[in-house]
C-alpha cells in the first residue's frame, strides 16, 4: 500500500492553509495523520510526502477510485467527489498517471515528523 500526503513543511500546504484562513491547521492535520499512521501501519506500507499543487485527493481501491476535486477557498468536505471505475479506463488512467508523477517526485516520510 502506498500513501501520498502533502508535505507539512512544503509551500503548497502553507498556501492551502492561507486559502482556508485556518492558521496552520492544514499542515497540523497532516502531521496528526502521519503520527497516527506511523503507530499503526505495517512496515510494508510506504508513505511519501509531496509539495505539488493540491488539485484533488485520490483514493484508489483496485479497479475503483474516488477523486475529491478541490476548489479554491472551499474545504474538501464541501467539494464534489467522483467515483470512477476502470471500465474503458480513460478517466481512471488519467488520475493514475497523475498520482504516479507525484509519487516519483515525492520524498519518503521518515519514522518521525522531523524526518
Amino acid at each position: 500500500m502506498r500513501l501520498l500526503l502533502g508535505d507539512p513543511r512544503g509551500v503548497q500546504l502553507a498556501a492551502r492553509d492561507a486559502e482556508y484562513r485556518i492558521g496552520g491547521g492544514v499542515a497540523g492535520r497532516v502531521v496528526a495523520v502521519l503520527n497516527y499512521y506511523r503507530q499503526r501501519m505495517p512496515e510494508q506500507v510506504e508513505i511519501r510526502l509531496h509539495d505539488t499543487p493540491l488539485y484533488n485527493s485520490i483514493y484508489r481501491f483496485d479497479d475503483e477510485m474516488l477523486v475529491n476535486v478541490h476548489a479554491y477557498g472551499v474545504l474538501a468536505a464541501h467539494t464534489p467527489t467522483m467515483h470512477l471505475r476502470r471500465i474503458d479506463g480513460a478517466f481512471f488512467h488519467t488520475y493514475i498517471e497523475s498520482y504516479e508523477r507525484v509519487w516519483v517526485s515525492a520524498r519518503t516520510a521518515g519514522r518521525t515528523v522531523e524526518d
